[in-house]
């Protein structure tokens, strides 16, 4: 049996201690430079201390997990995890390794730590972590937000009503997916530190375990999550003959494994109207939106329609092609080009979600508001990150121009709108988008397709096709350079829609703007950090063309704009009327 790990609290972990440590060499740089920097206040020096000892230990750093953990055993996490019982003021003592269920460490809970027999994971353990992924599927995984302690009991409530359900599916689940532990580490999914985590803490010599070349069967609680919740949905029991097929088509259709499976199987919860106070922003909202604005960069560029000329180069047999994948790709793509969404589908998803030209009016309503939101959050970001740079320069301690607020409205006012406008079938086609990408990507990339047009890369033979065939070459680098950097601040967006809704607290943190340690993620358009946001802004301004007069006149703010918490159907006839009668409504 493979030792079960839970790579998904894993790769929290992996973050939260990624966090520590830049926070920690900070603060030990201004330390060793105090004749020039000042040194480190009291309480600087209290949280480098505090610190120090959370990155020397192996007990979960990551505060979701303590904080679940603590809410669900009613017991303060310090005696929990067995830190309180070594905390005598030693700095140089390490605390005690934590042997209970209720702590994992780097993904591998209490009874995967054991060195010799290795068992499933037990009750309490099952508890925890499908607690988690329930917490993680819908979003709430920020401790310090009111009403976090709410949001765990409701998720404690669901596990035990589908307790029956959840346990059949970690039995089913728990070691079907074996890989190697240097697999996760090299992936950056599990921290380094796990290697001999087993034989640190039992305090032996020899082969650490877990070693790198040790298998471990991954587990993902916010999967097992939302496969139960599939299967609740459907009314599924846990004494349904079929369970094992249910459970294992739900999983790979939850995790995309299922090739051709239904956009519609995606697990997508919809907020608690009742006591939610952020409706108007959904998450997987803005995920679509970032899919759809992506694809519409491209569209800018004619990505899809030099695929289609190619396409029929192709079939009119001007293209001299080899008989091979890339062939059968185009066949393929020919012969099933009535099941793809077509350029009026996808124009008219681009103008309900951003108001582009070119869709039916019709039976859409344009977001209208879009293009003059979009340019004012940007603005005000860009404004925003650049007096830091001045602050930081003439070291003044004149209030900035932009304040934290003022980007938290222009974001809020984005967000809400792409929300609303993302409803519907944006779901699913920003999925077939996605994929069609993709193929594009591959399919351009191609030797034999880069080879036929002279081309060094799929650049160029966009930029050959549009100049010969399809009337003049457009600039695909501002596209694409606007696709990567759109991206990003949705991703922005979508990632920190908790923040936008939070009164408290900073919605960019200034420290991850001046601090060149804590600047820059690795997948931005997947994880973005505020750095990442700002360098996004700055290049979607750069390339277009967008002048400093007008980043400072977009980032003033102005009243918001009334946008509904999901669109409401207004015939454009009444419409119509009602401006004419000189009376405003929220524009679609």
């Amino acid at each position: 049996m493979n030792r079960i790990l839970l790579v998904d609290l894993g790769e929290r972990e992996l973050k939260e201690r990624q966090r520590l440590r830049a926070r920690k060499q900070v603060l030990e740089t201004m330390l060793e430079n105090s004749p020039t920097t000042g040194g480190i206040s009291v309480s600087q020096h209290d949280e480098l201390v505090e610190i120090t000892r959370t990155l020397e230990s192996d007990v979960v750093a990551d505060p979701f997990y303590r904080k679940v953990a603590s809410t669900v055993t009613q017991r303060p996490w310090e005696r929990l995890a067995g830190v309180a019982e070594d905390d005598d003021d030693d700095e140089r003592t390490r605390p005690r390794h934590s042997k209970t269920d209720y702590v994992h460490m780097y993904g591998l809970i209490g009874s995967q730590r054991t060195p010799n027999i290795i068992r499933g994971l037990g009750p309490n353990e099952r508890e925890i972590v499908g607690i988690c992924g329930l917490l993680q599927l819908e979003g709430n995984t920020e401790p310090g937000r009111q009403g976090f302690v709410k949001k765990i009991s409701a998720a404690q409530g669901e596990y035990r009503e589908y307790r029956e359900l959840f346990d059949a599916a970690f039995e089913y689940l728990d070691q079907k997916y074996a890989v190697a532990l240097r697999s996760q580490v090299q992936a950056r999914l599990v921290d380094a530190a796990i290697y001999g985590v087993i034989d640190r803490g039992d305090g032996k010599s020899g082969e650490p375990a877990p070693a790198p070349g040790d298998r471990v069967a991954v587990l993902s609680g916010r999967n097992v999550a939302a496969v139960v919740r599939k299967l609740a949905g459907e009314g599924v029991s846990a004494n349904d003959p079929w369970l094992a097929s249910r459970i294992e088509n739900a999983y790979e259709m939850q995790s995309g494994a299922v090739n051709g499976a239904p956009p519609s199987s995606l697990e997508i919860p919809l907020p608690d109207l009742e006591e939610a106070t952020d409706v108007e922003i959904v998450r997987e909202n803005l995920e679509a939106a970032q899919a759809i604005y992506f694809a519409y960069q491209l569209e800018e560029a004619r990505l899809p329609q030099v695929v289609e000329r190619i396409v029929e180069l192709f079939r009119a047999g001007l293209l001299p092609l080899s008989y091979g994948k890339t062939g059968d790709y185009l066949y393929d793509y020919y012969k099933k080009s009535a099941e793809r969404i077509t350029e009026g589908e996808r124009r008219d998803l681009y103008m309900r979600a951003f108001g582009a030209p070119g869709g039916d009016p019709s039976l859409n309503q344009p977001n209208r508001e879009f293009a003059d939101l979009w340019l004012r959050f940007i603005s005000a970001v860009s404004a925003f990150g650049r007096q830091l740079s001045v602050d930081r320069m003439f070291r003044s301690q004149v209030p900035l121009s932009v304040s934290q607020e003022q980007v938290r409205k222009a974001a809020r006012d984005l967000a809400a709108s792409l929300s609303r406008n993302c409803y519907g079938i944006a779901y699913q086609f920003s999925k077939e988008l996605k994929t069609l990408i993709i193929e594009y990507r591959d399919l351009l990339s191609d030797p034999e397709i880069r080879g036929a047009f002279g081309a060094r890369d799929m650049w160029q033979v966009i930029d050959q096709v549009n100049a010969n065939y399809l009337g003049g070459a457009r600039n695909s680098h501002r596209y694409r350079t606007q696709a990567r950097a759109g991206a990003v601040v949705i991703a922005w967006l979508a990632r920190n829609h908790q923040r936008l809704t939070n009164r408290f607290d900073e919605v960019i943190h200034t420290g991850a703007l001046t601090n060149p340690q804590l600047r820059g993620s690795e997948r931005p358009m997947e994880d973005p950090t505020d750095w990442d946001l700002l360098q996004a802004c700055e290049q979607w301004l750069a390339v277009g063309g967008v002048q400093d007069n007008r980043i400072e006149e977009y980032a003033q703010p102005v009243e918001s704009p009334t946008i509904t918490s999901k669109p409401i159907e207004m015939p454009q006839i009444a419409r119509d009327i009602l401006d004419s009668a000189g009376i405003g409504l929220p524009s679609f």
